[in-house]
Parts: structure tokens; sequence; C-alpha cells
């Protein structure tokens, strides 16, 4: 990893970028029902991993951390 990269994944975010995830957040704990603090921890962790790793489109965020979530049930 350079250093471009590095500053690239570790920017802010920025206000509509934090209501994408929120969004996605939301949907995807309304679907599934989460309730436990340490799975909605874990989902907003992964949330905000992806989507400075390049995961921008808001239906594909959504569903590869739905994929994700339900492998771990």
């Amino acid at each position: 990893m350079t250093r471009d990269d590095f500053a690239a994944n570790d920017a802010p975010l920025q206000n509509e970028d934090i209501v994408i995830c929120k969004r996605v957040f939301d949907h995807i704990c309304a679907a599934g029902h989460i309730t436990r603090d340490d799975a909605c921890d874990e989902l907003a962790t992964q949330i905000i991993y992806f989507y400075q790793h390049g995961v921008r489109n808001e239906d594909s965020l959504e569903q590869l951390l739905t994929s994700i979530a339900e492998k771990q049930r």
C-alpha cells in the first residue's frame, strides 16, 4: 500500500457519505432485525470500511453487507 492509497482510504467522510452509510445501516438493521449492540457496532464498522475502500454505490454496499450478515448467522 502506498502513501496515496492510505491517504485516500483514511479520508474523512463528508456529510453526503455519512447519509449514504446511515441509510444502508438502517435498511440492513430493519431487514435483519439487528438489535444487539455488538452486531450494530460491527455492521457500522464494516459499512465504513467498505465505503472507504471503494464500494460507493448504495445498492452495492447494501447487497455486500447483507450477504456478509447472512453468512454470519
